[in-house]
């Protein structure tokens, strides 16, 4: 089936079988959207009603301060999820706008259909929620741990436990996700501060670093 390779790595669906796939997409509502750069799939304020997997390109999600202001919470890449924590959680209105970073793809699956066992039960719901839960948790380390990141001070401070945060999934050398425009919005530091603290950072032989690759020095 179409997407297969991205699907079977997703952890939304890890133990389910290629046969079981299929059956379980359309047991739970699928709907498979393509979505232009720019294009907003959950605006702030909706309500959420499905949970989604990206099956190609990037999506951004922000949350946007009553003044306006932006401010980049995480990328999501394809067999990554998003808006599943909104649905657990029940929320009336979302308070964080998906968008398509790049032209993209989205897998869309509705979140009453999926929490709720048909009438024949099928076996794989129970794997399916599982997962979610699982998902959920990790989601909410990760939040813990930005919010330790952005409550430091200094701009060092910041950069440096951000990079040792991906230490665990890729070692000392790290591709983040986002450009330095973007980071800068994850940190909640001006780019240029930015910009001038990864310079000395450089010179003082903590890390090494191209566009968003980055070396970090035992």
């Amino acid at each position: 089936m179409k997407y297969w390779d991205i699907l079977s790595s997703s952890d939304l669906f890890r133990g389910i079988k290629v046969y079981e796939l299929e059956p379980m997409l359309n047991c739970v509502g699928t709907e498979t959207r393509a979505v232009r750069k720019g294009e907003f799939i959950l605006f702030a304020g909706d309500k959420p009603t499905h949970i989604g997997v990206v099956v190609s390109g990037e999506l951004h999600i922000h949350h946007e301060d009553f003044d306006g202001k932006r401010s980049l919470i995480a990328s999501v890449t394809p067999s990554e999820v998003f808006a599943e924590e909104l649905c657990c959680a029940g929320v009336p209105e979302s308070p964080i706008t998906v968008m398509a970073k790049v032209n993209s793809a989205v897998m869309l699956m509705d979140f009453s259909r999926i929490l709720y066992t048909c009438s024949i039960a099928c076996p794989f719901h129970i794997k399916i929620i599982v997962n979610m839960l699982r998902i959920v948790a990790s989601k909410s380390l990760q939040l813990q741990n930005r919010m330790e990141i952005v409550s430091i001070k200094s701009v060092r401070g910041k950069v440096l436990r951000y990079l040792e945060s991906l230490i665990p999934e890729q070692g000392y050398d790290i591709v983040t996700p986002f450009n330095r425009e973007e980071l800068a919005n994850f940190l909640c530091v001006e780019r240029s501060a930015l910009s001038h603290e990864l310079a000395r950072m450089k010179k003082d032989g903590l890390i090494e670093y191209r566009k968003n690759h980055f070396q970090l020095n035992k």
